[in-house]
């Protein structure tokens, strides 16, 4: 009878220790998630998109395409769709001629006319400026101006309708934290986790 009853002590004791040691390495887990969970949000890139038809510093019409970061990290832009009515395009070049393809094309006609002539071309005359967005990073509370509409004689339709249909546009941006987590951004949301950003 002795034996029986120390054998279940010792039984009870090793479930005890059993207990205490899951217990234990569930409060481990749960701090270790918990710590994990406050470096990501630390280090979490929220990419706003923003646009305008004036340059404060210049003082001068330029219709600009900017992207924000208003997160706590540094973002890594991977890709960028331009939602224009419902349309998706991949790059500024197809969003412009979806958008305004004839004055796009006059803009591009006048350029290619005006080098012939060997003229002077300024940005005073017109014309597009834009910068590569792949794996661009954008540093925390910073902003990333990738595209710049220029107005001037070369192109004035162009910027006059862009000034018009911008309002039409939303702009759909994956991008990722120096973690490896990756994000997506658009009119409707704000830094959603996603996967994996869409390539080529």
């Amino acid at each position: 009878m002795k034996f029986l009853n120390k054998e279940r002590l010792n039984l009870l004791i090793a479930l005890c220790a059993i207990l205490i040691s899951t217990a234990s390495f569930y409060a481990t887990y749960q701090q270790a998630k918990a710590a994990n969970l406050q470096v990501k949000v630390m280090t979490m890139p929220i990419v706003e998109f923003s646009h305008g038809n004036f340059d404060i510093k210049e003082k001068k019409p330029l219709i600009s395409f900017t992207l924000k970061n208003a997160g706590s990290g540094p973002a890594i832009l991977k890709s960028i769709q331009f939602n224009y009515k419902n349309i998706l395009y991949s790059n500024h070049t197809d969003f412009l001629k979806g958008c305004c393809k004839k004055d796009y094309n006059e803009l591009m006609k006048n350029i290619a006319s005006a080098k012939r002539e060997e003229r002077n071309i300024s940005f005073d005359s017109g014309g597009i400026v834009s910068s590569p967005t792949e794996n661009t990073i954008i540093p925390a509370k910073s902003d990333f101006e990738f595209l710049r509409v220029y107005k001037g004689d070369l192109s004035i339709d162009l910027w006059e309708k862009i000034d018009q249909e911008r309002f039409n546009l939303s702009l759909i941006a994956c991008f990722c934290s120096p973690l490896g987590d990756c994000y997506q951004s658009n009119s409707e949301h704000i830094s959603v986790e996603v996967n994996s950003c869409p390539t080529g």
